[in-house]
């Protein structure tokens, strides 16, 4: 019987975004957080032979048109593991089951994605993975999901600098691209606090990215507070989805 898997994310001592995990539930339909990442199967392949190892497949697309997208696909754990894509966007490898991944998916012409997978309690044969990519364009808007701060304050969590380097990569590989931070906090406590604690957690973020090269001319920044949810505060979920770190794109 294929067994069904979903997504979901863990803050543990962080008051924004968690990793992407998954779990087996034998009940609920599989969904995802968002649509730039999809994992739309998770089972037992008997043409695989059982050596610990996943074989991860899918397609890379355009968020916006669908249309396929030549890239690169790589598993970050205690080695690397990378794959590119073909003209119909599709890619497959095979990685060990037991570990936790950085994930990065990158193309020319798009914004580089980052993810994190936990798949390491798991015993699976096939995981079907599909990516899709933000166009480099004015406006454009991007969710940094795992850049994580310890609750109420400035202090990166360790598990954000994956994320950071990839933002560090794609200003390096795209030289003429300026963006503005943005960070977001829920609306519960004092409104004034969480608009200067939203904007000294950009200029956290902004400082690491000139530390690595990226000239401060190129960053802008701005705390909103809670002034801009995206969603209801009714719910811890809800709240989660409200703290978040984005950059728009202001120049290409």
């Amino acid at each position: 019987m294929n067994q069904k898997f979903a997504l979901y994310t863990t803050t543990r001592n962080s008051d924004g975004y968690g990793d992407i995990r998954i779990f087996k539930d034998s009940l609920q339909t599989p969904m995802a957080i968002d649509t730039v990442i999809k994992i739309v199967a998770a089972k037992r392949d008997t043409t695989v032979v059982s050596d610990k190892r996943v074989k991860i497949t899918g397609r890379i697309s355009n968020s916006k048109s669908g249309e396929p997208v030549i890239g690169k696909v790589v598993f970050r754990s205690d080695s690397l593991y990378s794959a590119i894509s073909n003209r119909e966007g599709n890619y497959s490898l095979f990685v060990p089951s037991t570990k936790v991944y950085s994930i990065e998916v990158d193309a020319k012409g798009y914004v580089n994605l980052s993810e994190k997978l936990d798949i390491h309690t798991f015993e699976m044969q096939t995981l079907e993975m599909n990516f899709k990519l933000q166009p480099i364009e004015v406006g454009a808007v991007v969710s940094l999901k795992s850049i994580l701060f310890e609750i109420g304050t400035t202090k990166l969590l360790e598990e954000s600098y994956d994320e950071l380097n990839v933002v560090v990569d794609f200003l390096k590989s795209n030289p003429k691209v300026e963006i503005e931070l943005e960070g977001h906090t829920d609306n519960r406590g004092d409104v004034k606090k969480n608009l200067v604690l939203s904007q000294q957690r950009v200029d956290k973020i902004k400082t690491y990215l000139v530390s690595k090269g990226i000239s401060q001319k190129r960053i802008k920044g701005k705390g909103y507070g809670g002034s801009k949810p995206i969603a209801t505060s009714d719910s811890e979920e809800a709240r989660r989805l409200n703290r978040r770190v984005e950059f728009r794109i202001l120049k290409n």
